[in-house]
């Protein structure tokens, strides 16, 4: 099989809608601005994220009501959402070729396939594709055996570049970008493309030893990753790397909100074995602002805890916020 199963136990929650504190007289509305400890309205938009056997579940943040969105299936290796909630993308191993995978796209609102396709993935590997903001692309992560994909969605590979600057890109991390250019990682660098993928320029070098989660906010202005056991964010031209979480673990996978004024991280950082692992969700909003995510440390951060819940959620997976 493809992929490993996480069999993990653990819960995540979410908070749609508490009171911002900021500043003595409590009249503040921006979160991570005033002197208080308070927190404002998150607003709209539904979280997606994949939980061991449970499948991807979604929650409205406007109700905190989780729902499934997709079915647990050993098969599926990847998934994604359209910005506009309207398409699901699923890439599943292909039952007849060990080096495929079959990608699937489908209506949300009746459950019609739009898309059925073959993808040849290489020996053993599983991709996590993911939809352009116009949903016209899919660009596919690379593998051991493929580079980087551009394709329509009906499958034809548009680009494929395996390389840049005569560097091997089958380690790399990429995200689109609004405006359908996209990032992606080579070392330490981060590069991103023009719109016709023809070629790319360096956004920044780092100096981490170790980084990774390459997250861009949806209005195209920040960049937000893993360096270290941190979370960091920066502008978008590679200027003001700031460092935005502290705690005594390791934080991860961080996620814009569709209005790019949060994130939704992951905290407690849990390996549970040679492919498993689990983290912990809360929402701290996109301001450059440090905030403290040991639990109830900084009453700034929200942890995700859903309607009838007393937890936090968890994730084990993929992780969007549509």
């Amino acid at each position: 099989m493809k992929k490993h199963v996480y069999w993990l136990a653990l819960i995540l929650l979410f908070s749609a809608c508490s009171k911002s504190q900021g500043g003595d007289d409590d009249t503040g509305t921006t979160p991570g601005t005033g002197n208080g400890n308070g927190i404002g309205q998150l607003g709209s938009g539904l979280v997606y994220f994949n939980w061991a056997t449970e499948g991807v579940s979604k929650v409205d943040l406007k109700t905190g009501v989780k729902s499934l969105a997709l079915a647990y299936n050993t098969s599926r290796s990847g998934w994604d959402i359209s910005r506009d909630n309207t398409l699901i993308l699923e890439a599943k191993d292909d039952p007849d070729d060990y080096d495929a995978e079959v990608y699937t796209i489908t209506n949300v609102k009746d459950n019609t396939v739009v898309s059925k396709f073959k993808k040849l993935s290489g020996y053993a590997n599983s991709t996590f594709p993911i939809f352009s903001y116009d949903k016209k692309l899919i660009l596919v992560p690379p593998t051991y055996d493929d580079g980087i994909m551009i394709m329509d969605l009906q499958g034809n590979i548009l680009f494929n570049f395996t390389s840049y600057q005569g560097n091997d890109l089958k380690y790399s991390d990429v995200e689109w970008m609004p405006d359908n250019t996209f990032l992606f990682t080579l070392d330490k660098s981060i590069y991103r493309t023009n719109k016709e993928f023809t070629k790319a320029t360096l956004v920044t070098t780092l100096k981490f030893d170790e980084w990774a989660d390459l997250s861009a906010s949806p209005d195209g202005t920040k960049i937000a990753f893993r360096g270290g056991n941190h979370l960091w964010m920066m502008n978008a031209d590679g200027s003001n790397l700031t460092q935005i979480t502290e705690s005594n673990d390791k934080e991860v996978y961080p996620v814009f909100s569709p209005d790019s004024k949060y994130l939704l991280i992951g905290y407690d950082y849990t390996i549970t074995g040679q492919y498993g692992r689990y983290w912990h969700m809360a929402i701290i909003p996109a301001d450059f602002g440090k905030y403290n995510v040991e639990e109830k440390a900084d009453k700034r951060v929200i942890p995700f805890i859903t309607k009838g819940e007393t937890r936090t959620e968890a994730a084990d997976g993929g992780v969007r916020w549509r």
